[in-house]
């Protein structure tokens, strides 16, 4: 049980690792590659539309949603790999819980980096392509990693090897399921300015939000894979802290305690400056 409570805590801090990465390269790229996805309009056009102020709004969103997302879609994959089912079995469900799941705050996310007012009632919008994305994303990764490994199980321990590994999984898995990103961004085009299918898919912005988008991914995922060892032996160590020192819960419930009055305290002085 405690091998399994270790392996979930190092896949979210993976996660979490690759959420920060991801959402620093996301807040500059993906106002410009949502740009040229979805209202396929040129390179040099998209970049013109987005200024400093545009991207330094956009990580405030990226980061908390990715601190969600990442974290969570590691979790999912990890407690499916406990479950004796085929890698592609394993892969769907992985796809269809985590989109069933995050849809509304990745449409939320979408939404603010056009400039698009929220639209609750759109958040579950274009559930189908997204959904399918993921699954073949989920089968892919599962598919990818375990050749990987075991082509060399020693590599896979090093750093370097965890990386590589991680950053060649999740590029693999973000080209292969491109087409379904791509059909999302059809079905996301904003209601009466609709490019005709034919006219929507065109080879090279293909290439061109698929190369940015999957080289943010597996940047940030393979960055979180050289970390994760490092969280795990943190938590280790602690455990073995509190273990020897009782006082140390105590300690830190009132340092939580203390983190909550804190915030309080600044919320209501900026109410009270704003008033």
């Amino acid at each position: 049980m405690s091998d399994v409570a270790s392996r979930v805590i190092g896949a979210a801090s993976q996660g979490a690792v690759g959420a920060v990465v991801g959402a620093l390269l996301s807040a500059v790229t993906e106002p410009i590659v949502n740009r040229v996805l979805v209202k396929r309009i040129p390179l040099k056009q998209a970049i013109e539309e987005v200024d400093l102020n545009d991207i330094s709004k956009f990580f405030q969103t990226t980061l908390p949603t990715n601190f969600i997302k990442f974290p969570f879609f590691e979790v999912v994959n990890l407690l499916m790999t406990l479950i004796p089912v085929s890698p592609a079995l394993r892969g769907t469900v992985t796809g269809m819980v985590f989109t069933s799941t995050t849809l509304p705050i990745t449409n939320y996310r979408y939404r603010k980096s056009m400039n698009m007012e929220v639209d609750f009632g759109a958040l579950y919008q274009a559930y189908l392509p997204t959904v399918l994305r993921d699954i073949v994303y989920g089968i892919v990764r599962n598919q990818v990693t375990t050749m990987l490994i075991q082509r060399d199980p020693e590599f896979n321990k090093t750093n370097a090897g965890r990386f590589c590994n991680m950053f060649l999984t999740v590029l693999a898995s973000c080209v292969i399921s491109a087409p379904g990103n791509e059909y999302r961004g059809y079905c996301l085009q904003p209601k009466g300015r609709e490019l005709p299918f034919m006219e929507f898919f065109k080879p090279e912005r293909f290439i061109r939000s698929t190369s940015v988008g999957a080289l943010i991914m597996s940047t940030a995922l393979g960055t979180g894979a050289l970390v994760t060892p490092q969280v795990q032996s943190l938590v280790a160590s602690l455990k073995v802290y509190c273990k020897e020192n009782p006082l140390s819960y105590a300690m830190f419930v009132l340092w939580l305690f203390h983190q909550y009055l804190a915030g309080k305290r600044a919320k209501k002085a900026l109410e009270a400056k704003t008033a």
